[in-house]
């Protein structure tokens, strides 16, 4: 039975998932370069949006994100008429009754005429976070559901095996996903996800994941991401915008990150990244236990003497991040945190009834809840989980994004699918949004997208930084930042196509 109810969103083994970065395209030994569609067409920042139903949303100097006049890789409506195909965000769902003319013979795995199997799946039980994730997995079941009422993939019903790694069982949850005969991996988010890579390129398993945490994965052969955030590059337009709001306290950063791989790589690319735009660091040595600590008043008094003027935080909000910052007050110290994208939860801000966590500040590249009326992809998604019962995070909307990557790539084979056809598809998907749910990125050469917007926590509710307009980002090609040297690209061994060999090779 899979798991209903709000749970944290995301535990702090996981941050990684959220952080952006892009590189070289996957299969290609070209030089890197950032997506050219996701970026402003100037060198100077500038303010895109996604596309929206109403047409006054955007600026007059705006774009829609992901180019100029399109977004998802397709062209949005150009009239006000109702479509006469059912809409997700922008674009169509790729999810029809087709022409019954599949001509599947039972060769590929996990595909017949009439069905096909995937698998998902979480770390809801974990008993130290217990429901870790599951709001993607109630994702899966309302867009499976929906897709399937619209006829499937082509006419092929959507069955879905659900695998709980419950945090570090990761390898049998994969050998069963192996076993069980799935087509791919769609959806699933383990954090320890490194240690399914030798399973799942063993059995030849594709994946396009809600996310990927290690670089093994993220640079796995035959995965895709919705929001990619490879572990080469990064983009650093959170950096940028920070410098602006708080340009002394950038001179004087310090990091605190929980002692685990995935939030010290968050902070290792931090540092590599953000110094272009100013930031000079005066810790980033500050390291958390993950699980907790029974005093804080330690960390604190580290910040102070090392005379920070500004946190960069890598880790949870609940409890490790709100017991930090009551602490902080407690002694004095309120100087800003700079965090990631899955500190945008509402049990996040129920939780900030103390005014403690006021000095929180998130970047996010996808489209705020409270801005859904803006947003026809948000309000599409908030509208999907209402109807089906399933609860909501922001982690969940890159599930969906996800989700449609993978459905209109296969939809896109027609009547014979196999696994080479939907991800030859896959690799040709470089103009994405997720159907207007995220600003642009590039899933078939694993660049994420070059945009970003802030997130203000006060009290119980985020209020936009920059830009100000609602439902916009802004976006600059500059803003994109090679990353080399940290332990996590040594392990993972990349070759020449940003691939990892870590597991191909024994290693």
């Amino acid at each position: 039975m899979r798991r209903p109810g709000y749970r944290l969103v995301a535990a702090s083994i996981t941050l990684a998932l959220i952080a952006a970065s892009c590189g070289k395209d996957r299969d290609q030994s070209s030089s890197s370069t950032a997506p050219t569609s996701t970026a402003a067409t100037t060198t100077a920042a500038s303010t895109t949006a996604p596309a929206a139903t109403d047409s006054s949303v955007a600026s007059t100097d705006s774009t829609v994100a992901g180019g100029t006049d399109t977004t998802a890789g397709t062209t949005a409506p150009t009239d006000t008429t109702a479509p006469d195909v059912p809409m997700f965000g922008d674009a169509p769902w790729p999810c029809s009754a087709g022409d019954g003319a599949n001509t599947d013979d039972g060769s590929t795995p996990g595909v017949t005429k009439d069905s096909i199997t995937i698998a998902d799946g979480d770390d809801a039980g974990y008993a130290g976070s217990p429901g870790l994730n599951s709001e993607m997995t109630d994702a899966m079941n309302a867009l499976i559901a929906k897709c399937n009422e619209l006829g499937g993939i082509n006419g092929r019903q959507i069955k879905a095996n659900y695998y709980d790694a419950a945090l570090f069982n990761v390898g049998p949850a994969m050998q069963s996903a192996c076993d069980d005969g799935n087509f791919f991996l769609v959806g699933e988010g383990w954090a320890f996800d490194s240690n399914q890579e030798e399973i799942r390129l063993g059995c030849g398993m594709p994946a396009v994941p809600t996310y990927a945490v290690s670089a093994a994965f993220e640079h796995g052969k035959d995965v895709y991401v919705g929001i990619p955030g490879p572990s080469d590059e990064t983009t650093a337009g959170m950096y940028a915008q920070f410098a602006k709001l708080f340009p002394e306290g950038v001179t004087k950063v310090a990091g605190m990150v929980g002692a685990f791989s995935a939030t010290q790589e968050s902070r290792d690319k931090a540092v590599i990244a953000s110094e272009q735009f100013g930031w000079k660091w005066v810790s980033t040595t500050i390291e958390y236990n993950p699980v907790g600590e029974a005093d804080w008043t330690p960390f604190v008094k580290q910040v102070q003497d090392a005379g920070a003027g500004v946190i960069y935080w890598s880790g949870t909000c609940l409890p490790n991040l709100q017991l930090f910052d009551q602490a902080a007050k407690a002694n004095g110290l309120d100087i800003p945190i700079l965090t990631e994208a899955n500190h945008y939860a509402k049990v996040c801000a129920d939780a900030n009834t103390d005014g403690a966590m006021d000095n929180v500040y998130l970047r996010t590249n996808s489209v705020p809840f409270e801005e859904a009326d803006v947003n026809k992809a948000t309000q599409d998604y908030l509208d999907l989980m209402a109807a089906s019962g399933g609860k909501t995070s922001l982690l969940a909307t890159n599930t969906a994004s996800s989700f449609m990557l993978w459905a209109q790539a296969a939809s896109d084979c027609g009547a014979s699918l196999t696994r080479e056809c939907t991800l030859a598809n896959l690799k040709n998907t470089h103009n994405w949004t997720g159907h207007g749910l995220h600003s642009e990125t590039d899933p078939g050469g694993n660049h994420p997208s070059a945009c970003s917007a802030i997130l203000h926590l006060v009290g119980d509710t985020y209020e936009r930084v920059v830009p100000k307009e609602r439902g916009t980002f802004e976006c600059d090609p500059s803003w994109i930042a090679k990353i080399t040297g940290t332990p996590a690209l040594e392990a993972a061994k990349l070759d020449a196509n940003r691939i990892s060999q870590q597991f191909a090779t024994g290693g």
